[in-house]
């Protein structure tokens, strides 16, 4: 019943805002307010919203966390009279437009059948929507379920019913490529979706609560920040060392690196607009950043909150998962499963796990790169034979190693023993062998597997490097080897240090993989990232074309939809704003090639395929919230890594 509810109520608006504040003069029609604020707040619905003080008395604005945080006012349009009648409902009263209508007894079906007449179909009853105000665009938008089918009439007519009893003037926002359609068959303008997510005044990635000395990051600069600072971030790095709190000037997403790592540090990380300028007068003071409210705040910190702040910098010690360096075997996917984590690696064992749900899979949804591992005994003997495992001692026991900039050189040199190094012989020539009888001499990917990552409280996202499109026999060692050095990379070391995770037991080993190129790439999580405990479910789904390396750098704007399985419908967040696409080198490597901007890159239908192979891997693995990396290519999905979603605060 609650998911069916939630459909008949449901406003699909994309941004966040602040307050309810009136921005907007009376520029309507010049009509008597027909109730006071008073009444207003108590009446369950009117015929007409004739000011702003009336909008805001009977507007909601969800604080849920959510993308969606703009005031609104739902609408319904009873159509069985003529001409329509326009029922303005008191939002803040009733959470759902059936709500409403059932204590108003315009209609006494249950939710399915109510649900059945009054979506989609021409001869509905009622069309049900809201209105949004976008407070930085001067503008209210009218906006539906992004699973109404609206015909181009219909929505005309609507467009027409509403204005007549609203006092300035509306413009239609689609939510879904059919509702675009319409429009343009109505010759109506449109609100468009980077318009809306222009709007946001901020968004909340993670709740929490911080102190530590406001540091104002260029870009570029990120690796001089120290765990006690609190980020105020110009652009948004691709990776940057642990630190107290984020909070980004320039708009983000949940499923960049920077977002995931800050659920994995469990701390405040949001997207304030005009946030470098806003705190300007704060930059270089101990202060507190809180993102559980909206808007977020920052302030100065008293004396007590900075004392109390020092007790509690200690985080709980993460642990290593154990590695097995004896085992000495190049296991195929298909010979293993999630207990294989200690030979080959989380990363690995997982994606052994949806190979296997995709070999069982009588429907064939999709498939995973064919690939084998290099287990941890193989990092072992590199760094025994070549002496580096003296060297890793001889930092970790370093005193100076506290001293950032000393750290900085001391892991360079390492990550260069690394690549001076030399695999031995017979272990290069049977991962070279292995990689020709299986795989050919086509192009692979070079993926990093540690026992550093994709732990309870320790995500890892962007630690370890992999590297793609590796042809050559001599790339393939210079990749191996770079893998492994980037287990010492400084934003490495610093996110285990940060974890208190003991860097002596630590191992690398390497998953390599057939090479595919893709058409198009992203990111699902089968969990709301904006709303982490919502009842309902929903998935969200970040693409571009071209490889997906570009979507998780958080650099340019992905496309991102949210799916909702049970209503089958796919809501538009924004359209990509990434112009370059990558593609394999003919020689290797990557290379960049132009595209168009603000172009849809999944159709609904391949969204609906993508929300139910994740769910069917979220199944497989005991039902935890999964984060997957996908790719397309012809229309084939494949799968090339599944990890626990970490939740925040």
């Amino acid at each position: 019943m609650a998911r069916s509810l939630f459909k008949i109520g449901i406003l699909t608006a994309i941004c966040f805002c602040c307050a309810n504040t009136d921005v907007f003069a009376d520029g309507g029609k010049n009509r008597q307010s027909r109730t006071s604020d008073k009444v207003a707040s108590v009446a369950k619905s009117q015929d007409i919203i004739p000011d702003a003080a009336t909008f805001d008395a009977f507007a909601r604005t969800e604080r849920a966390g959510r993308f969606m945080e703009l005031p609104q006012v739902m609408f319904a349009i009873d159509r069985s009279k003529v001409p329509a009648r326009v029922i303005w409902i008191n939002t803040k009263q009733y959470r759902f437009h059936y709500d409403y209508l059932r204590s108003a007894y315009l209609t006494l079906a249950d939710a399915e059948i109510f649900n059945a007449t009054n979506y989609s179909r021409p001869d509905r009853r009622f069309l049900l929507g809201s209105v949004v105000r976008y407070p930085r665009l001067v503008r209210y938008g009218v906006e539906f379920w992004e699973g109404d089918i609206l015909q181009s009439e219909l929505l005309a007519g609507a467009m027409r019913d509403l204005q007549e009893s609203f006092f300035v003037p509306l413009t239609f926002k689609p939510n879904s490529d059919s509702q675009r359609e319409a429009a343009a068959k109505a010759g109506l303008t449109t609100i468009g979706i980077e318009e809306a997510y222009g709007s946001a005044e901020q968004l909340v990635l993670n709740p929490g609560r911080a102190v530590g000395r406001l540091m104002l990051v260029a870009d570029g600069d990120e690796n001089a920040l120290l765990p006690g600072d609190i980020a105020l971030l110009t652009t948004v790095p691709v990776r940057m060392p642990p630190v107290a709190g984020i909070i980004s000037a320039s708009f983000t997403t949940p499923i960049n690196h920077i977002s995931l790592l800050a659920k994995t540090w469990r701390i405040p990380n949001a997207y304030r607009n005009g946030a470098d300028s806003l705190f300007a007068a704060l930059i270089g003071k101990q202060v507190v950043l809180d993102t559980r409210k909206s808007p977020v705040v920052i302030r100065e910190a008293t004396v007590h909150e900075i004392a109390e702040n020092a007790k509690f910098r200690r985080l709980r010690a993460v642990q290593a998962a154990p590695a097995d360096v004896t085992y000495s075997g190049l296991p195929t996917l298909s010979e293993q499963d999630a207990k294989w984590s200690r030979r080959t690696g989380a990363k690995a064992a997982n994606l052994a796990e949806v190979a296997a749900l995709a070999r069982r899979d009588p429907y064939h949804m999709f498939d995973v790169p064919e690939g084998f591992s290099v287990p941890f005994s193989f990092y072992e003997r590199f760094v025994v034979a070549n002496k580096i495992d003296q060297q890793i001692n001889r930092l970790l026991d370093d005193p100076r190693l506290s001293d950032a900039e000393c750290r900085t050189k001391e892991l360079a040199r390492i990550r260069q023993l690394f690549a001076q190094g030399h695999i031995p012989p017979t272990d290069f020539a049977m991962i070279a062998s292995k990689r020709l009888s299986l795989l050919g001499d086509k192009g692979v990917f070079v993926r990093s597997s540690t026992n550093a990552e994709d732990l309870p409280r320790f995500n890892g996202a962007g630690l370890y490097d992999t590297l793609p499109n590796v042809k050559a026999s001599e790339d393939l060692e210079r990749a191996i080897k770079t893998v492994w050095g980037s287990l010492w990379n400084d934003r490495a070391f610093a996110a285990r240090e940060s974890a208190g995770i003991n860097h002596r037991s630590v191992r690398a080993a390497i998953l390599i993989q057939r090479g595919i190129d893709a058409d198009a790439a992203g990111v699902m999580t089968t969990i709301d990232p904006f709303d982490e405990n919502a009842d309902e479910r929903r998935l969200f789904l970040a693409a571009k074309r071209g490889l997906g390396i570009r979507v998780v750098e958080g650099k340019k704007i992905a496309e991102q939809l949210i799916y909702r399985p049970d209503l089958n419908s796919v809501q538009v967040l924004t359209r990509s704003q990434d112009d370059v696409m990558l593609h394999f080198g003919p020689g290797g490597g990557i290379e960049e090639i132009q595209t168009i901007a603000d172009r849809a890159v999944l159709a609904d239908a391949l969204v609906a395929r993508l929300g139910k192979i994740g769910l069917a891997i979220q199944s497989a693995f005991d039902g935890r919230p999964q984060d997957i990396e996908w790719l397309v290519v012809g229309g084939r999905i494949l799968i090339v890594q599944s990890r626990n979603y970490v939740k925040g605060h």
